[in-house]
C-alpha cells in the first residue's frame, strides 16, 4: 500500500487512510517523507488517517519522526472519535470533565497592562499576565507563570471551562457568566498550581493535582 502526497493550501498533506495499524502507518509515513523531495526542512504536513484514531503518545510519535526530519506536524485529521478524556495509563485525568476544543492560541510572552488576548478555543501562555493584562477563551486557559490580571474562561457561556495557573493571583476571574475577584487588600496567591472552575454556581479555586 502507498500512501498519497498532494498539496493542501499552502501545507503539504499526506493520506495514509489505507493503512490500518500504527506500526503501518509509522512505516508509511516515514517512506512518504523519505521518497517526496518537495518536503524542505521546515516544511508542515497534515495527516489524513481516515477513521482510524491515535492516542497523544502516537500522535508524538509520528511529530518524533517528522522532527527528525526538519519537518513539523500541523493536524492529524481523523473521523474515528476518541473517547474523553483519553486515559493511556489508567490513571484519572487531572482536571475531570474538562470541555475539550480543537483549536489552541499558544502566546510565548509576558502580557503587559492594556495588552489583549482572545482565542475561539483554549489559549495558553507561557509568561506571566501581568495587572492590567486580559486573557480570553471561549475554552481553557492555561497560564504557565503568574496570572495577576483578567482572565475570562468559557467566553460564549460554557460553564465547564477552566482557568489555571502557576501562581494564581489574579485583578479579576471570569467563567462564562459568573465573575470572582480577591476582596480588597488579599489575594488567592498559593505555592502551587491552582484551578478555577464552577461549583455550585459560583467561582471556586483549588489546587491542581498533577
Amino acid at each position: 500500500m502507498r500512501a498519497a502526497a498532494r498539496e493542501y493550501g499552502e501545507e503539504k498533506f499526506i493520506d495514509l487512510k489505507a493503512f490500518h495499524t500504527f506500526p503501518e502507518i509509522k512505516a508509511g509515513l516515514e517512506r512518504r517523507v523519505s521518497e517526496i523531495k518537495s518536503f524542505k526542512p521546515g516544511t508542515s504536513l497534515i495527516i489524513d488517517l481516515g477513521n482510524k484514531r491515535l492516542t497523544s503518545k502516537q500522535v508524538r510519535e509520528l511529530e518524533d519522526i517528522l522532527l527528525e526530519r526538519g519537518l513539523y506536524l500541523k493536524e492529524v485529521l481523523s473521523r474515528g472519535r476518541m473517547p474523553y478524556p483519553i486515559n493511556e495509563d489508567g490513571l484519572p485525568p487531572v482536571v475531570e470533565n474538562m470541555p475539550s476544543y480543537d483549536e489552541t492560541l499558544l502566546v510565548c510572552r509576558h502580557l503587559r497592562s492594556g495588552q489583549r488576548f482572545f482565542s475561539p478555543g483554549n489559549l495558553v501562555v507561557l509568561g506571566d499576565v501581568n495587572p492590567g493584562a486580559e486573557v480570553i477563551a471561549a475554552g481553557n486557559i492555561l497560564v504557565m507563570g503568574s496570572l495577576k490580571g483578567v482572565a475570562h474562561a468559557g467566553y460564549f457561556g460554557d460553564e465547564k471551562a477552566v482557568i489555571t495557573a502557576y501562581r494564581l493571583n489574579p485583578t479579576q476571574l471570569r467563567v462564562a457568566n459568573h465573575i470572582t475577584r480577591p476582596p480588597d487588600g488579599d489575594n488567592f496567591i498559593g505555592k502551587q498550581p491552582e484551578l478555577a472552575r464552577i461549583r455550585a454556581g459560583k467561582v471556586i479555586i483549588e489546587k491542581l493535582k498533577i
